[in-house]
Parts: C-alpha cells; structure tokens; sequence
C-alpha cells in the first residue's frame, strides 16, 4: 500500500494560508526558509513552483513559539 501523495499548493495558495502576500512566498522559497517543489516536467520553459502541506507545517512549526510567563 503506497503513502498518499502531499497536497501541493500554488503560491497564491500558500500565501493566504500563511496570510502574507505572494511577493512574501517567493522571498521565504528564495531564503531557504519555505520549502518548494517545482511541479514543472523536465524541460518545461517556466518552473510551476508549488509547496506541500509538510513545508507550511514545517515553516509554522520554526516560527512559533510559545508565550512568556509573566513574572509574579
């Protein structure tokens, strides 16, 4: 029995479940801190750059943390 295949999400996609602009997506991607896949087939002219399910949770994961406690 093979594993389900991730949700790969379009840019425009993943920047309103993140809540940020697309322009924002591409920095995170080209900053290393977003995970993308290109979806394009071999020698397709222009990338089809999309981002799995894993990689938003992952990035959300990095970016919580969790509340101070107030001192007494």
């Amino acid at each position: 029995m093979s594993s389900p295949r991730p949700r790969l999400h379009l840019i425009s996609e993943t920047a309103t479940i993140l809540g940020v602009s697309r322009a924002t997506v591409y920095r995170l991607i080209a900053a290393g801190d977003l995970a993308a896949t290109d979806a394009a087939p071999t020698g397709a002219r222009a990338p089809k750059t999309r981002v799995s399910d894993d990689a938003i949770e992952k990035f959300i994961a990095a970016r919580t943390r969790s509340a101070r406690k107030k001192s007494a």
